[in-house]
């Protein structure tokens, strides 16, 4: 296991997860940099993601796809935006489900989960959304005010 062990949460993981931690099958190693990420997400079965909270976004999901391993995650917040069902990991209900998901996730493609990443969350994919929103919102803006063309028109206008 690795991550930042946030103040508030320090009490949880003394009480509840130290215990545990035998140094042999379960092993705490802090907050990990870059490079120890993605050696660990990219040498595991799974990337397990039990949140209990409506997450906003979860990168550490499109992370652990983008070095090729499945998620299994609560269907909560984003989650159900981010992965795809059955293809690059699984969406549970309880942590049962979640136990029950590590068998399957053995078997789920592991070159379509980092695909996945690139086509959904690629720098590219990303701004050509953003643009694409910006875009939907200024010509909205100018047909109300009747005064402005949208700015697709007067890009091409220039060209």
């Amino acid at each position: 296991m690795a991550g930042k062990i946030d103040a508030i949460d320090a009490e949880y993981f003394e009480k509840e997860i130290k215990p545990h931690i035998d140094g042999k099958q379960i092993e705490y190693l802090g907050e990990a940099n870059h490079a120890q990420k993605n050696a660990l997400m990219g040498g595991a079965v799974a990337t397990l993601f039990p949140i209990t909270w409506r997450e906003p976004f979860g990168l550490v999901m499109v992370e652990s796809m983008a070095s090729g391993t499945p998620v299994i995650a609560m269907k909560l917040g984003s989650t159900e935006e981010v992965i795809s069902h059955g293809k690059t990991g699984f969406l549970c209900n309880d942590i049962q489900e979640c136990i029950s998901a590590i068998d399957r996730a053995i078997k789920l493609d592991r070159y379509a989960c980092r695909q996945y990443v690139e086509d959904r969350f690629s720098v590219q994919q990303m701004t050509d959304g953003y643009e694409a929103v910006y875009q939907q919102i200024i010509a909205k803006r100018f047909s109300q005010n009747g005064h402005f063309r949208s700015l697709v028109s007067l890009a091409s206008d220039r060209t």
